[in-house]
């Protein structure tokens, strides 16, 4: 457990050494999992959901004096999100073989910054699959803590995972994800 930990974080750190340019003043702010989520939603014909996860690891390259972000990496584990359900979080793990693909994560490529609107693009990877993603967030400074949150749908199909089924009727493909992230 402790070596997947450590991968995570080797490779968070080595995408934001990666991300630094020399001639610009940066830093690496990482995320506070005291006070940050993952929220994931889901839908079936039936009822409704959601899943928590503070199990967080982040890592934001910052320039303190155009206050931009410039690059992000994000990885959280599968069995970490936590529907209130122990049986649906279970199945959950079956259905995305979460001991073969423990993690999810997100690498930007760009990021675009217009007012406090950030415009991100980069890779997801789950479940052995790496996908082109994009999405808006919103970034906010307060004192010295930057808030980014932000919202975007992915489908299960999209990273070769077949949608859940209960009483015979599958959930729908799309999961919400939504966050709000502190780094410090």
């Amino acid at each position: 457990m402790k070596s997947t930990s450590f991968s995570i974080l080797f490779f968070l750190m080595s995408i934001a050494l990666l991300a630094q340019d020399a001639d610009v003043v940066t830093q690496k702010l990482f995320s506070d999992k005291k006070q940050s989520s993952i929220t994931y939603s889901m839908n079936h014909p039936l009822h409704s959901w959601t899943g928590v996860s503070n199990d967080i690891n982040s890592v934001v390259v910052w320039n303190p004096e155009t206050k931009m972000i410039s690059q992000v990496a994000v990885a959280v584990k599968v069995a970490s999100f936590d529907s209130d359900n122990a049986n649906r979080d279970s199945h959950m793990l079956e259905v995305t073989e979460a001991l073969l693909y423990p993690n999810i994560s997100f690498t930007s490529d760009d990021i675009k910054t217009v007012g406090d609107s950030l415009f991100v693009s980069g890779t997801m990877t789950w479940h052995g699959i790496s996908k082109p993603t994009t999405f808006k967030a919103v970034e906010k400074l307060e004192g010295k803590t930057l808030k980014v949150s932000g919202s975007f749908i992915i489908l299960m199909t999209d990273f070769n995972i077949e949608p859940p089924s209960l009483m015979a009727m599958e959930t729908d493909d799309e999961i919400g994800l939504s966050f709000e992230v502190l780094y410090h």
